[in-house]
């Protein structure tokens, strides 16, 4: 099998292929090429009115400029019989012609592996260069949602697609919700948590470290600021606790990460999110992809969607909370969460995670890697069975 991987613009979505590539790169037969961006490159027009211009174009026509840069971009080029290779311009002995890249690559693919198939060079570009071909595409979701939220309509389109891996029951549930095809989404649960049972441990298990993650998206990130500005008040400095903070990586790029004193550590690189998690004592997050791991080692979560907070409908707060409530803390437990004088229960968690996550053996790399030798051999997605069930 022949894969082509789409990396994305956006550097932390390459969590979702490091665990494949790590299973091809051991297989001597396997042949993949990777690209990724060098950078966070803008999915989307910046520019209202050149956002709407381009849908608009898009919609009427089927026509939207590409954008690719060779310069923006590396590749990994893995040939069978060998191992992989980074390359920063695409290699002289390609000869194989893809309008979507501007240039050549090795071979024509047996199928397309992305994510985020809703906007940005692989909507636009890659998905109709495949579906023009034939060539199957297969999207790994990115994210696991819990509820339906107002920005979460993308989920209902498949965008071309063939299928998509989803993390399990729950993200199944929404967005076939949204109007996605039920036979479409697959549950295989997701690469990001393979080996995220072997990270638990801790440094020092006499220092009780409290993880704070933080987002982007308002009215959720005015209310975490001022939690962790909490926090930080009342247990930095103190002895036997450990502030750490985890910006989103949209923070980031947009430079609106809150400013910390000194003495908290602050973790900006995605691909140490895993071992963040597995030391640390207590989440304070809103609901998202991390309550999965958290679930899977038992780790408390303080969830701030609740409901009466404000920070979601309240139809989807009071959902929420029937669905995670149990394995979940309020704000208002913090300091006993915090100070370890209430803890989770353990067989409630493993029930969760089962809906949300599916499975924590290690093996979601090889069960995505599966689905898709599966539609490359032109079957169709609801006929997959997991191999590993």
């Amino acid at each position: 099998m022949r894969l082509l991987i789409h990396g994305s613009e956006t550097a932390f979505h390459i969590q979702q292929f490091l665990p494949l590539m790590e299973i091809l790169d051991e297989d001597e037969d396997a042949e993949y090429l990777f690209f990724h961006s060098t950078g966070d490159l803008p999915l989307q027009p910046r520019n209202p009115l050149m956002h709407r211009l381009r849908d608009l174009l898009w919609d009427r026509f089927g026509y939207s400029r590409n954008n690719f840069s060779h310069v923006d971009w590396y590749w990994i080029w893995k040939e069978r019989g060998s191992g992989p290779v980074r390359l920063e311009v695409p290699h002289e002995s390609w000869d194989e012609p893809c309008s979507a890249l501007k240039g050549h690559i090795p071979w024509k693919p047996d199928i397309v592996l992305g994510t985020t198939p809703h906007e940005g060079h692989m909507r636009y570009q890659m998905i109709p260069w495949a579906s023009g071909l034939g060539i199957p595409v297969l999207s790994i979701d990115h994210g696991a949602p819990m509820v339906p939220h107002y920005f979460g309509g993308y989920r209902g389109s498949m965008m071309g697609c063939s299928a998509n891996a989803v993390w399990g029951e729950v993200a199944k549930r929404i967005n076939v919700g949204y109007g996605a095809p039920e036979q479409g989404q697959v549950i295989t649960g997701s690469p990001t948590i393979d080996g995220i049972m072997g990270l638990v441990g801790r440094d020092d298990p006499s220092i009780r470290k409290i993880l704070l993650m933080t987002t982007h998206r308002e009215p959720l990130k005015s209310a975490l600021d001022r939690i962790a500005a909490e926090v930080v008040e009342r247990y930095l400095g103190r002895e036997g606790f450990e502030v750490v903070v985890k910006p989103h990586p949209v923070e980031i790029r947009n430079g609106t990460v809150m400013e910390f004193p000194e003495g908290v550590r602050i973790i900006s690189d995605q691909g140490q999110l895993n071992d963040a998690i597995g030391s640390a004592h207590c989440i304070i997050s809103p609901t998202s992809s991390v309550l999965v791991p958290a679930l899977a080692l038992g780790i408390p979560f303080i969830d701030i969607m609740q409901p009466g907070s404000g920070l979601a409908d309240e139809a989807e707060l009071v959902a929420l909370s029937e669905g995670v409530g149990r394995v979940t803390f309020s704000p208002e437990q913090m300091g006993d969460v915090i100070e370890g004088r209430v803890s989770t229960n353990l067989e409630e968690c493993r029930s969760a995670f089962e809906s949300l996550g599916y499975r924590s053996d290690g093996k979601n790399g090889k069960r995505v890697l599966s689905l898709a030798a599966h539609l490359a051999s032109g079957l169709p997605p609801e006929e997959w069975e997991d191999p590993f069930a």
